[in-house]
């Protein structure tokens, strides 16, 4: 090959790699301009996302707005879930936005808005997609009370005989039908006073001990003085006092007094008599160690002989009517022990033996429920246990405790442990004068706004009422 051929292949080698040089340029130019279109895209895609998550935020807003309104007309609740949204527009400025549609059903409290647009988009527009659309939707049910297991323990004692009891009677009926509107919703009731009552027909179960009824043969015997001479009787008007309760009433009555110059010999008539001891369902205190908690049922409760007590307990139920005509059956007896009617609510409560009619908490929290306790009394204790064992009530004047101390402390330690089980307290004090038990049950509820102090009937009823409104939830359900 001469020199001229040599020179000639040269030059076009070189015309083909600089030919190459530029076949690269292009292809990185086209790829640098996908790439630009894809970070772009991405950045739409943002856009898009935030409009999407600002919508769905505006829209539940609204809608809550709406529902937690005291307005009750259609029309009424549209209005204000649009003056919502249209305060809310700067934050909607991305987006297109349709009319929104609403609806309401006054008879579920169901509110429900929804809401289209679309967002402009820069870069996918190049890729033939101008816009992309938003929606969001929501439902919201208004305040109603959930399906809770809600038990009243209520002070049935003597001192709240009279318009205390007829008030409380109001007060009661109706948060509990406010409670049973929620047709999964049940109330059990707890009325307590030295005992609590747990039926007669109780008395066999196995937490239980409870002797058997029987009558004994005895005598009655009197003693007279039919042979006394020159007797002279005097009347005198007086005043008399007397406590039950913790609450002393003084009344006019007349002591009468007689003396003889003689009572000559005494007779002593006897016939004969019975001696009955009988189970009127009335439960007494375990031993010591175990009043604060509710477990070990093998150390059993006792049942109290020849002893009446208030009303019997009504287990957990969503019947309206049954609850109702318990509660205007209500009467007053005996005094104060706070313990026991606080130990039995939470039986109530739960599951275990004694009382099994609560579900399980997992099962009643899988349904949006919870466990309410509500404890109302007018007083303080007047009650202790007789000794560190198992058995009755008496005088804190007498016994192994002879203070209002121990029974405070203990009342305490149950409220504690209460809530410990995931049970919400809330407790009303009725025309309380005593300031322990007033700062006692003030600690025992859940939290301070679920404690009430009612100085008279309205205010009874008005704590009852708010009850009722604090259990009721406002919520998105969907």
């Amino acid at each position: 090959m001469n020199l001229m051929t040599r020179m000639r292949k040269m030059k076009s080698i070189s015309r083909y790699r600089r030919s190459t040089a530029g076949n690269v340029a292009i292809t990185f130019a086209l790829s640098a301009l996908g790439l630009i279109l894809a970070g772009g895209c991405a950045i739409d895609y943002v856009r898009w996302a935030r409009a999407q998550t600002d919508l769905q935020g505006v829209i539940d807003a609204a809608a809550l707005a709406a529902a937690a309104s005291p307005q009750t007309e259609s029309d009424d609740l549209k209005a204000i879930a649009a003056e919502y949204i249209d305060q809310n527009g700067p934050l909607l400025e991305v987006i297109k936005l349709e009319d929104p549609e609403f609806s309401y059903d006054s008879n579920t409290g169901r509110l429900s808005i929804s809401l289209n647009g679309r967002v402009d988009m820069a870069f996918m527009s190049l890729a033939g997609v101008p816009e992309m659309a938003v929606f969001a939707e929501s439902v919201v049910q208004q305040p109603s009370i959930p399906p809770v297991e809600a038990v009243l323990v209520l002070d049935t004692t003597y001192s709240m005989v009279g318009s205390k009891i007829d008030t409380l009677k109001t007060a009661a009926g109706n948060l509990t039908t406010s409670i049973l509107a929620n047709d999964e919703a049940r109330v059990g009731i707890v009325p307590f006073a030295s005992y609590v009552n747990v039926g007669i027909s109780r008395r066999n179960e196995p937490w239980a001990n409870v002797p058997a009824d029987s009558t004994t043969a005895t005598e009655s015997c009197s003693t007279t003085y039919p042979n006394a001479k020159n007797c002279t009787t005097t009347k005198t008007p007086s005043t008399c006092t007397s406590t039950k309760d913790g609450v002393t009433t003084t009344y006019a009555c007349t002591k009468t007094s007689t003396t003889c110059e003689s009572w000559g010999t005494p007779v002593k008539t006897c016939k004969p008599a019975t001696s009955t001891s009988k189970f009127q369902g009335c439960m007494g205190s375990r031993a010591e160690a175990y009043r604060p908690v509710i477990t070990s049922i093998d150390q059993k409760y006792p049942g109290m002989m020849n002893t009446t007590c208030a009303a019997e307990i009504m287990e957990l139920t969503d019947d309206d009517s049954k609850v109702s005509k318990m509660i205007k059956g209500l009467t007053v007896n005996g005094e104060t022990y706070l313990p026991g009617g606080i130990t039995w609510g939470w039986n109530m409560l739960t599951p275990e033996s004694p009382l099994t009619s609560a579900l399980p908490l997992a099962d009643l929290q899988k349904k949006g429920g919870k466990k309410v306790m509500v404890l109302m009394t007018d007083g303080a204790n007047t009650l202790a246990p007789t000794t560190v064992n198992a058995g009755p009530h008496g005088s804190i004047t007498s016994g192994k405790y002879k203070n209002t101390t121990y029974t405070n402390d203990l009342t305490a330690q149950l409220c504690q442990n209460v809530k410990a089980d995931n049970i919400e307290v809330y407790t009303v004090l009725f025309e309380v004068k005593d300031a322990t038990i007033e700062s006692l049950l003030r600690n025992c509820a859940t939290d301070p706004s679920k404690s009430y102090v009612a100085n008279n009937a309205s205010e009874l009823i008005a704590a009852f009422d708010s009850i009722a409104k604090q259990l009721a939830e406002l919520r998105i359900v969907k």
